[in-house]
Order: C-alpha cells, then structure tokens, then sequence
C-alpha cells in the first residue's frame, strides 16, 4: 500500500511538471504594451474610448487634430500629471533610438522608464475620428501577443 502511493505521488507529480513544461510564464511588458496600442491605430476612435473610458484630457493638435490622454497610475498615492498641465507635453520627448526592442513598431511609439510611476498614453485622432498614432512614457506595460511577434 505504501509502496503503490509513493508511486502514485511520483507518477502524479511526474504528471504535472511534464503538463506545466507545455506553458511558458509570461510577464507584462513594453512591447506588450506597444501591441496593445497598435490594436487601435488606424480605427475609430470610439472604439478606444468604449474600452478604455473617456480620456483624462483632449486637445487640439495640428491639422484639425485631437490627442487623447489616458495616465495610468500604480497607486491611489502617485502623482497623477493630468493634474499638472505642466508634465503634458505633446509631442512628448520620446526617442525611439533609447527605448527597447519592441517598443517602436508600426504607428506607436513608446518608452519604458521604470522609474515613472505612472504610464501616459497619447492616442492622435484625425478630424474622420481615426486614430492615426499612438506615444507612450513611463512605466507602461501589458501581456505580449503571441501571434504579433517577430519569428
């Protein structure tokens, strides 16, 4: 009897890591995040405000252009800069040149900067209510798609 459940709990553990080896451990990150908003270029804008809520400030950018600024913040306590007028800027500084691999790609550019305690997200929407490109900052990121990387 002892015998048969050490090896049931050895074929059953056995049974288990093999199962487990099949699924690899994914973490959200930049280009995830950089996935996420190419998902909404070159589509209505509707459709970002119905998933994403109205945005936290609109402006008029050049040739009759909206921009659309969602912030993310880690916590109830981190500066939200939509408060601040004076931490927008559009458009913002971002250097492709500096960000990681991934974070540039398509009509969105990004830039992780661990130290942000918050992600600002610009959504450039032309007068057709298209979204036309999207910029991000800060400590940005979302679970990578699969089927959208590079092989």
């Amino acid at each position: 009897m002892k015998q048969t459940l050490i090896k049931s709990s050895f074929l059953l553990v056995f049974v288990a890591l093999t199962v487990s080896g099949c699924k690899t451990l994914s973490l959200p990150t930049g280009r995830g995040y950089t996935q996420l908003c190419q998902e909404y270029v070159g589509h209505d804008a509707g459709r970002l405000i119905d998933e994403w809520g109205y945005p936290g400030r609109t402006f008029d950018a050049a040739d009759q252009k909206k921009v659309f600024v969602y912030v993310e913040t880690r916590d109830e306590y981190t500066l939200n800069p939509l408060a601040h007028s004076a931490l927008i800027e559009y458009p913002p500084r971002v250097d492709p040149r500096s960000g990681r691999s991934g974070e540039t790609e398509g009509n969105v550019t990004g830039q992780s900067v661990s130290s942000m305690d918050y992600c600002i997200t610009y959504f450039e929407v032309d007068k057709g209510n298209k979204i036309l490109r999207a910029f991000w900052k800060g400590d940005c990121k979302s679970l990578e798609r699969k089927d959208q990387q590079p092989d």
